[in-house]
């Protein structure tokens, strides 16, 4: 032991002049229970602060785009199909204005008969928001037309009815006054 203690006096000068290793001050105070000291960067701080700002910002204005409707891959629908809407539609309110000019003995007949047919209407819509989101798809575009076809055929029998009911009441009129 004394040969060690002699030969730390004779190397105390090559062994003073060494550092500790890096982070030893942070060991050590673990060792006394201690925690370093955190200094808070205000820089650091903000520029946190002002990233987590520009993904919120980012993200609110993509929502927004999406929800307006600006979608980049959607396409627009044909002008034939919005012409062919807009003539069917046409015939169909014409049809419509027709049954409705008509006399029914109960106010709720008609109501109901009309009601029946604005229902129709809601297919039309679903329709119309499977056309913007597929505008290519064949199966879209003929199932609209045949929707309108097979609409105007039922309102097309409505009317033939109506007219036979009303003639078949006039002519009960005229043989009861005469």
């Amino acid at each position: 032991m004394k040969d060690f203690e002699e030969h730390i006096k004779e190397q105390r000068l090559l062994l003073d002049s060494e550092h500790p290793r890096e982070g030893h001050e942070k060991r050590f105070m673990q060792k006394l229970g201690r925690q370093p000291v955190r200094k808070f960067n205000f820089r650091h701080a903000l520029q946190v602060a002002a990233s987590i700002a520009i993904i919120i910002t980012s993200g609110l204005v993509i929502v927004k785009l999406n929800k307006s409707g600006n979608k980049m891959a959607q396409k627009e629908i044909p002008a034939a199909i919005v012409e062919a809407d807009i003539y069917y539609t046409s015939q169909v309110n014409a049809r419509y204005e027709q049954i409705r000019d008509f006399s029914f003995e109960s106010s709720e007949e008609k109501a109901v008969l009309l009601d029946a047919l604005k229902d129709l209407d809601t297919y039309h819509q679903q329709l119309m928001t499977d056309l913007e989101a597929n505008p290519d798809d064949d199966r879209v575009i003929n199932a609209l037309i045949r929707h309108f076809q097979i609409k105007l055929e039922i309102m097309d029998q409505i009317i033939i009815q109506l007219n036979q009911i009303k003639s078949e009441t006039s002519e009960n009129h005229e043989n009861a006054s005469v």
